[in-house]
């Protein structure tokens, strides 16, 4: 898996190291912003390329310590950056984990549930991480 910021991402073979990469299919994202009903601020998410409900149980894993402290009622989304590396030292941004956890939460009427949202950046290997990758149709009507 790779993200492009390009409208039609590249489907070419490549080679990198050892290995010999082939493009074997894709899905589409859709970018998306969150803008503030009551007060008409908007949080850019320009930073982020999708979504992951984890399900991750590897004990080295921050995303999985996350989940276990929370207990059985979280589900815990991560999101997505553009670099899988990191070796910028940045993720999707503070504001932007915010906005979308208060997002996904603002339905949710039961006590005992709720949804938090961490940066890619906690993944122990995101190339490994076991999750599911949200599909944009049906997104916002998930709760």
């Amino acid at each position: 898996m790779y993200f492009s910021t390009e409208p039609r991402p590249p489907v070419d073979d490549y080679h990198e190291g050892e290995h010999y990469w082939s493009h074997l299919g894709g899905f589409q994202a859709v970018k998306f912003d969150l803008a503030c009903e009551a007060c008409g601020a908007v949080v850019s998410l320009d930073d982020m390329m999708g979504l992951m409900l984890s399900r991750c149980r590897d004990p080295e894993c921050e995303v999985a310590r996350i989940a276990a402290r929370e207990g059985p009622g979280t589900w815990v989304y991560v999101a997505l950056c553009g670099d899988s590396t990191h070796a910028s030292g940045k993720c999707v941004s503070g504001a932007g984990l915010a906005a979308l956890t208060e997002y996904f939460n603002r339905n949710i009427r039961h006590p005992k549930k709720k949804a938090i949202v961490v940066p890619c950046m906690k993944c122990r290997n995101i190339d490994t991480c076991e999750g599911i990758i949200l599909a944009d149709r049906g997104l916002t009507d998930m709760y």
